[in-house]
């Protein structure tokens, strides 16, 4: 397996997360209105929702190279990281104004989605 393969396919996961996003912002622009904070919610939610997941494979990555024990303490460690950053995350949504929470929060979800629909996709366009 190559080095980058595991950053092409949280790539290909991380298109997914804004593809979704953009039919999250049309989605919430038909029922709230045209408004800048979902955007900039979308956006960020997005972005942070992709960065993570690139975090996440940078992180399996490492504890490939590393012994099972020590493996799965850094997992563990880098776990709790991650759900501290996502913490920080919506509190900064819900702290600031420009930013509507909601349209934040979802972004969240986008990244078991994208990583469900990847791996069908690579089983699809193998069989053509």
């Amino acid at each position: 397996m190559k080095s980058n393969s595991v950053y092409k396919e949280a790539l290909k996961v991380s298109g997914v997360i804004f593809l979704l996003g953009i039919i999250e912002f049309i989605i919430m622009s038909i029922f709230l209105s045209l408004r800048l904070d979902i955007a900039v919610g979308v956006l960020y939610g997005c972005l942070f929702s992709s960065l993570n997941f690139f975090y996440l494979a940078y992180c399996v990555k490492k504890a490939v190279e590393k012994d099972e024990k020590a493996a799965k303490a850094y997992m563990s460690a880098t776990y709790t990281s991650r759900m501290l950053l996502t913490a920080v995350m919506i509190f900064v949504a819900a702290k600031v104004e420009i930013i509507h929470l909601w349209a934040a929060i979802i972004p969240l979800v986008f990244q078991r989605i994208g990583a469900t629909v990847v791996p069908l996709i690579n089983k699809r366009s193998e069989k053509a």
